[in-house]
């Protein structure tokens, strides 16, 4: 018994010694903000690469204004994106696709949504390109928003179709952000 009281009588010492005391809790404030506050980075044009599949080959390039959420038990990121898909056939450019979107990731899940603007080379009259007009929703598996794996699955939204593409997609995309190798000294977002 007389352990027992001794123990509560220090722990309440030290309780009410630390309570009363600015100097603990502001050490405390300090080490909570500093180590484990989460936060956006600030925006940055990175680009954007990438390849995939669907019938044929392509490549994609472009830029991203994109930014990094740092949580101590993962990673986000997020923002709109302007690439442009090429479609290779002999060294020949056949298809290409410039078009806008929208990505957001959160530890290794990862959705995204392009409407992009095909333009078929392959025609036969070089003056009536076939064109097409579709959206695309993806979702897949990503490395903290760094490198992502996509399916997608394109919607046509115009009369105009290009018969020859699938409108099932696998690609693999990197965003190329400096701030995924040193997030502790990256320039963070005002609030």
């Amino acid at each position: 018994m007389r352990i027992g009281r001794r123990f509560m009588a220090c722990v309440s010492l030290v309780f009410i010694f630390t309570s009363g005391n600015p100097l603990f809790a502001q050490q405390a404030d300090t080490f909570n903000t500093k180590i484990f506050k989460p936060f956006w980075t600030q925006q940055r044009f990175v680009p954007k690469i990438g390849a995939g599949v669907q019938d044929r080959g392509f490549f994609e390039i472009g830029i991203q204004w994109h930014n990094i959420y740092w949580h101590p038990l993962s990673l986000a990121s997020k923002g709109p994106y302007a690439t442009v898909d090429i479609f290779m056939d002999n060294e020949d450019v056949v298809l290409y696709g410039p078009k806008l979107g929208y990505e957001f990731t959160a530890g290794v899940l990862g959705v995204a949504f392009d409407v992009t603007y095909f333009i078929d080379r392959n025609d036969q009259d070089e003056n009536n390109n076939t064109k097409a007009f579709v959206g695309t929703p993806k979702a897949g598996l990503t490395i903290l928003g760094f490198v992502d794996l996509y399916y997608g699955y394109q919607i046509p939204f115009s009369k105009e179709k290009i018969d020859w593409i699938n409108p099932n997609r696998f690609s693999i995309t990197f965003n190329l952000n400096r701030d995924y190798f040193d997030l502790k000294d990256a320039r963070r977002r005002n609030r």
